[in-house]
C-alpha cells in the first residue's frame, strides 16, 4: 500500500541498504537508506502505540474505505498482536521504502519478513512476491502427498527396515520437488521491465534457503515495480525479542541480508536510475 506523505523530512543518508550484484549486467546495484530510517523510527512509534499490526489507513490512500474495511473487521483478533514479535516468534524484521509515484507524489510503502504469525497478508502492507493463491494451492496439494508418505512410514514395523528407509528416500524427493514447484512461483522483476523465474536470477555460491525473496526488500521492490513506483530509500529494522542466534535486536537497522536478499537484490535493482 502506498502511503503519500504531506511532508518529507530532511534526514538522508547514502549508506547502501538494499545491495547486490546482477548476474545479467555483472554491476554490483543497490539503494540506499535515504530518508527511510526517518520513517522507519515512525512506524516503530506507531506499532508501540497500537499493539498490533492493524495500521488504520490515512487520507489519500487509494482504495482507503475498503482497505479500512478489511481492517476492521479482523479488529480484535489476537493473532496480528505485536505480542507476538515478544514471544514465540522472538521478533521479527519490519521494512519501509521511500518512494515517488510518476505524478511526482513521494510517499512510503511497509512490509513485514515472510508470514506474521502463518499469515501472508495483513491490509496495509506490501503483499507477497508470489501468487498467493497458486502457492497455497501447490503448497496444499503437495503436502498432502508428503504426509500420506509420513502416515505410511509411522505404522510400519521397525523390522522393516528395506521398506522403511525406501519410503523415506520417497518422501524426501517429493519434499524436495514441492519447494521446487514452489520456487517456480516466484517471478522476479527489474526495472527495465526484464522477468525471471527465481533460481534463474539467484547468484551465490550457496544454495537457497528457505524463505529466499519473501523478506522485506524483495517484498518492497517488488511492489514497487508492479505500481510504477520509483524507490528513493530503505531501510529493515528488527522488533521484538531478540532472535536465538543473538544476531537481532530491538529496534536496531540491518542491511539486506547475505543469504537470501542480496543474491536476488542485484537484478531487482538493475535499471533503477
Amino acid at each position: 500500500m502506498f502511503i503519500p506523505l504531506d511532508t518529507c523530512t530532511d534526514e538522508f543518508s547514502e549508506e547502501a541498504a538494499a545491495f547486490g550484484y546482477c548476474p545479467v549486467c555483472g554491476v554490483t546495484h543497490s539503494l540506499p537508506y535515504g530518508a527511510a530510517k526517518f520513517y522507519a523510527h515512525k512506524l516503530r512509534q506507531e506499532l508501540e502505540a497500537k499493539g498490533d499490526m492493524l495500521l488504520a489507513i490515512p487520507d489519500g490512500v487509494a482504495e482507503q474505505q475498503e482497505l479500512q474495511a478489511r481492517l476492521d473487521a479482523l479488529a480484535g483478533n489476537s493473532r496480528y498482536s505485536t505480542d507476538y514479535l515478544w514471544g514465540k516468534a522472538l521478533g521479527q524484521m519490519l521494512g519501509i521504502m521511500v518512494c515517488r509515484k510518476q505524478d511526482g507524489t513521494v510517499g512510503i510503502v511497509r512490509a513485514f519478513s515472510g508470514q506474521y504469525d502463518r499469515v501472508y497478508e495483513i491490509p496495509g502492507w506490501a503483499p507477497p512476491v508470489m501468487d498467493l493463491v497458486r502457492y497455497n494451492a501447490v503448497n496444499s496439494a503437495g503436502n498432502k502427498i508428503v504426509n500420506e508418505y509420513t502416515d505410511r512410514i509411522n505404522i510400519l514395523a521397525p523390522s522393516e527396515k528395506a521398506l522403511l528407509q525406501q519410503l523415506k528416500q520417497e518422501r524426501k524427493a517429493r519434499s524436495r520437488s514441492l519447494m521446487s514447484e514452489l520456487y517456480a512461483l516466484y517471478i522476479l522483476g527489474n526495472f527495465k521491465g526484464e522477468k525471471k523465474p527465481l533460481k534463474e536470477v539467484f547468484h551465490s555460491k550457496q544454495g537457497m534457503r528457505t524463505g529466499t525473496a519473501d523478506c522485506c526488500a524483495p517484498k518492497l521492490i517488488h511492489y514497487a515495480q508492479q505500481n510504477q513506483l520509483t524507490p528513493l530509500g530503505i531501510a529493515e529494522f528488527f522488533y521484538g525479542a531478540e532472535n536465538k542466534s543473538q544476531t537481532r535486536q530491538h529496534g536496531m537497522f540491518y542491511e539486506a541480508c547475505e543469504e537470501k536478499c542480496q543474491p536476488i537484490l542485484g537484478f531487482m535493482l538493475c535499471g533503477l536510475q
